[in-house]
């Protein structure tokens, strides 16, 4: 199954890697989101039912949550393809 990222989830990793290089050394960034991608697609799978998010807002909009080291991945399973709409902080989140 392939996995597809919204563009604020997009703008979101590429914000996160900008801000781990510059708190580590340069390239840190990019590997952290590597292992991040790479984690999310490890849940990817067909004929997985998932179920929705404690988070109310989530939930309404028919999302399923993961967590990755205190972050949350706000997904949907559509058309065969693992769609992540949202990356957050699990610790914002009421």
């Amino acid at each position: 199954m392939k996995v597809v990222f919204s563009q604020e989830v997009k703008i979101t990793l590429f914000e996160l890697s900008d801000f781990i290089d510059n708190i580590n050394t340069e390239g840190a960034g990019n590997r952290w989101v590597a292992r991040l991608t790479d984690w999310i697609g490890t849940y990817a799978k067909s004929n997985v039912k998932y179920v929705l998010c404690r988070n109310e807002a989530f939930a309404e909009d028919g999302l399923s949550c993961i967590t990755f080291n205190g972050w949350v991945i706000a997904f949907k399973i559509e058309n065969d393809e693992f769609v992540v709409y949202q990356i957050v902080r699990g610790s914002i989140l009421i």
